[in-house]
């Protein structure tokens, strides 16, 4: 249990790590672009233009890094989307058109708008996350489009010392608009597949109680079937014959006593079945019940797992036949099919009409089809046939794995 906590703790502190990381990477990429925006905007002729370019980049910058909390829980994370963000998006918008009236002031003015559509699309999932950055992008295309059509001429010549490629500042746009979906789609990664891990955690859980609900059920059921069989030939046999009477009360004893080991077990999870007690088991009760029982165990060693399995069988078939039948006749036959499976055929008459929504053959197939096996029912007349049949191979291996 200490262990347990111990793990949730160290996956909650993970989480948290790297969703830090993801703020910080955000902020980063934020001041690297505002950064990269004004080297390479600016020419060093302050005019009014300019000046506000710088203003509104400062502006936009300073509302990206308040909007990226935001941004974070308005993703897949839940919570509510920031107003910030839209803000931000007519700023940007605005400092790129003011970029883009002649003259042009340059394409290293885009990075805050590419920004911006990069943030904003975390907002979304699915196509309309992709729609958004492509939209930015092509606002920004349509700006330098504009700009082109609208020159009279085009420069020609070498660009002025240091001043960067239009095509390696196209790159670096391209680059700052993916960034910021690019870590918050990481984060949403590792979220998922933390909520995988909680939701397999609870699914282990369930499956464990199912089993040890099964196990409970296998064992009480057939005991108390039997210790209420018992009971009843005692009361009939304590007037007429009070020395047999006394044996099926001790009888009944001994079986209350086993049924409490066998809870026990279960609980402690060291409960082993064999075919050869559940075979002898049920061939004295189903005989004690006046049912002529015969019994044929035709099979080399059977693995301990398929062993385990079979032996559940016989006990949910003979408590069948007692519970849902009123037989004279039985048979238990356990043998190879073909030396490909091994089959059990379990067969009474006397059945009464068969009733779905029993937990007692659901069970059964559910473990049977875990290791390839099947189980089956034939109901012909009065005689009822359950016939369950596991392959001959091994599987002890395969289920500790």
């Amino acid at each position: 249990m200490a262990q347990s906590e111990g793990a949730v703790l160290r996956s909650t502190s993970e989480l948290r790590a790297v969703s830090s990381s993801t703020v910080a990477t955000l902020c980063v990429v934020l001041l690297a672009a505002g950064l990269t925006q004004l080297v390479v905007g600016v020419n060093g002729r302050f005019t009014i233009r300019e000046s506000v370019l710088v203003a509104a980049t400062v502006v936009a910058v300073g509302l990206g890094l308040a909007a990226v909390p935001r941004v974070m829980r308005g993703s897949e994370l839940a919570g509510p989307r920031s107003p910030l963000i839209l803000v931000l998006i007519i700023v940007s918008g605005g400092l790129w058109v003011v970029a883009v009236i002649p003259p042009f002031a340059g394409w290293g003015w885009a990075f805050t708008l590419a920004i911006a559509g990069g943030l904003s699309s975390c907002l979304f999932r699915g196509w309309r996350k992709l729609a958004i950055v492509v939209a930015s992008y092509f606002a920004i295309g349509l700006g330098g489009l504009v700009e082109v059509l609208g020159s009279p001429t085009i420069a020609e010549g070498p660009l002025p010392t240091g001043t960067p490629s239009p095509v390696v500042v196209l790159v670096a746009v391209v680059a700052f608009g993916l960034m910021p979906p690019s870590a918050v789609w990481f984060l949403e990664i590792v979220v998922r597949l933390e909520r995988a891990r909680d939701t397999a955690s609870e699914l282990a859980i369930a499956r464990e109680r199912l089993r040890f609900a099964t196990d409970l059920h296998d064992i009480q059921g057939h005991n108390l079937q039997v210790i209420a069989l018992k009971s009843e030939l005692a009361e009939r046999l304590l007037l007429n014959d009070p020395e047999r009477s006394a044996h099926e009360l001790a009888a009944i004893r001994v079986i209350a006593q086993t049924a409490i080991d066998d809870t026990r077990a279960v609980v402690n999870d060291y409960r082993t079945v064999t075919i050869a007690v559940e075979v002898r088991n049920a061939a004295e009760v189903l005989r004690a019940a006046g049912i002529r029982c015969e019994v044929r165990i035709d099979t080399p060693t059977v693995p301990d797992t398929v062993e385990s399995l079979l032996a559940i069988a016989i006990r949910e078939a003979s408590t069948n036949v007692l519970k849902h039948s009123s037989a004279s006749t039985a048979s238990i036959t356990l043998d190879l099919d073909s030396g490909a499976a091994h089959r059990l055929t379990v067969t009474n008459d006397g059945a009464l009409e068969f009733r779905h929504g029993g937990t007692g053959l659901a069970g059964l197939s559910s473990r049977v089809t875990a290791v390839q096996g099947s189980v089956s029912t034939e109901h012909q007349g009065d005689q009822f046939t359950l016939i369950v049949r596991i392959p001959a191979k091994s599987w002890s291996g395969e289920l500790s794995a």
